[in-house]
């Protein structure tokens, strides 16, 4: 471990550097960030978005063909499919599926959107343009560690020198910027519902730092107990709100508007995907507040969310990690945001924690959510903890949650619209990361022709 160290300091000091310009000049910080969104990723956000269309089409063909058995590893999967569906899940979204389940439709309609429109926006952003990016990654991290023996494939496949361990120092940047939105969704429900449950003005500040706590004494129970046991949790409440929403709002509609529009959505994909606002500045602009700054978060949590997908998915095909990690969650992500989008819509709710509270008086939906956001939090924080570890030196898996946290605690000082303020700084962070991204896959696929794939995926295919 000793060769990621300097990797290892230098990570710090960014985070430090990036933490301090946002705590001592708030102003010039956000100003610099959106100046950067507007011009940058308004003009170029189709790097961010092409290269993952393409990606999601290329592994659906990739599934029917015999690749779909290559195997990343020998012997039986560590994990049943349940726990691991419950592990992507969490992982991947979980917490942010449940902040925009009704913010996103809402915002969308009050701009002059139908709701259908609203809807199909929300489809794009959290479907297959976000789950095929990390499936991509996922696939190229396991492949490596599993069939070709690449210990630390981030720093590997680029030869281990300068410019290689620079890109892992946006790898791990990101991780730190991304996970610092996860804080951001926990703090705020779980600050309204102390103070609707126990009549407690608790500051967001605060909350953060119990959250990390949980977070830290997670990551000391171990993969197969922490953060399995809390997916699991967390995914069946999850599916108690959604059942809870869809049978207390209006059952007939959302079922008929997520059979009318999963289609549409599906025919308009290659449309939406591939958006640049062409000789339309004003939606050169919308793209990059919504369509450019959500594909570059997921940029951002790409690596972090590819690697963990890779360490749990050893000994599963290519054709089980295209249907569980891209098919099966966009499938879920669409009728997710059908059930509270509509359910929202309908009740006026300004978010999920009005919304529950409208759908139930006595307060057991409030509490099954404030304890669904805590699980998905923590389940979060400890696997990004574990990533950031594995990426730079052991036992560091508690410092890098509290690097996360104390991003986030100087995040939710600002000014505005907290959770618009850490995606534009994700969105903007994510720009070194994509083209890090791009050239660990490229590594990748000059290192199979290198190391002759026929032969080894020949050996690793199996019936």
């Amino acid at each position: 471990m000793k060769r990621n160290f300097s990797t290892t300091i230098a990570t710090i000091v960014m985070i430090i550097a990036l933490i301090g310009f946002a705590a001592l000049a708030p102003g010039p910080f956000q100003a610099l960030l959106n100046t950067i969104k507007l011009n940058v990723i308004g003009n170029l956000g189709f790097i961010f978005t092409y290269p993952v269309f393409l990606v999601s089409v290329g592994f659906v063909i990739l599934m029917l063909t015999p690749l779909g058995r290559l195997r990343f590893g020998e012997g039986s999967p560590e994990f049943s499919t349940l726990s691991w569906l419950g592990m992507l899940f969490s992982t991947g979204m979980g917490i942010g599926l449940v902040t925009w389940g009704v913010l996103e439709p809402r915002y969308h309609v009050e701009a002059g959107n139908s709701s259908d429109q609203a809807l199909l926006y929300a489809f794009n952003h959290w479907g297959l343009l976000a789950w095929a990016g990390y499936l991509a990654i996922g696939v190229i991290f396991a492949h490596a560690m599993y069939n070709l023996n690449i210990a630390k494939p981030a720093e590997s496949l680029l030869g281990g020198g300068f410019l290689s361990k620079l890109n892992l120092v946006s790898l791990v940047v990101s991780t730190v910027i991304g996970l610092s939105f996860t804080f951001s969704y926990a703090a705020e429900p779980l600050q309204k519902s102390l103070m609707q449950f126990l009549g407690l003005d608790v500051s967001p500040t605060l909350i953060i730092v119990v959250l990390t706590g949980f977070a830290i004494a997670s990551s000391a129970s171990g993969l197969n107990r922490g953060i399995k046991w809390l997916s699991n949790y967390n995914t069946l409440l999850a599916i108690v709100l959604m059942v809870s929403v869809f049978l207390l709002t209006n059952p007939g509609e959302i079922l008929s508007t997520f059979g009318r529009l999963l289609p549409e959505y599906l025919l308009s994909y290659p449309a939406m995907a591939t958006d640049i606002g062409l000789g339309d500045p004003e939606r050169k602009a919308w793209l990059a507040d919504w369509l450019y700054a959500f594909e570059a978060s997921w940029y951002g949590w790409f690596i972090f969310t590819g690697v963990f997908i890779a360490r749990i998915s050893k000994g599963r095909t290519l054709r089980q990690l295209v249907i569980g990690v891209m098919l099966v969650p966009s499938l879920f992500s669409c009728l997710w945001f059908t059930v509270f989008g509509l359910g929202g819509l309908e009740t006026g709710a300004e978010d999920v924690f009005t919304l529950m509270a409208s759908l139930d008086e006595y307060g057991v939906l409030s509490a099954i959510l404030a304890l669904n956001i805590l699980l998905f939090f923590v389940t979060s924080a400890d696997s990004a903890g574990l990533v950031c570890e594995m990426l730079t030196v052991e036992r560091s898996r508690a410092f890098w949650i509290v690097a996360m946290a104390s991003l986030a605690i100087v995040i939710n000082w600002l000014d505005g619209d907290t959770f618009k303020v850490i995606l534009t700084l994700i969105s903007v962070a994510a720009i070194p990361v994509a083209f890090g991204i791009f050239a660990v896959g490229t590594a990748f696929f000059l290192r199979l022709r290198g190391d002759k794939p026929a032969r080894q995926l020949g050996e690793t295919i199996t019936d």
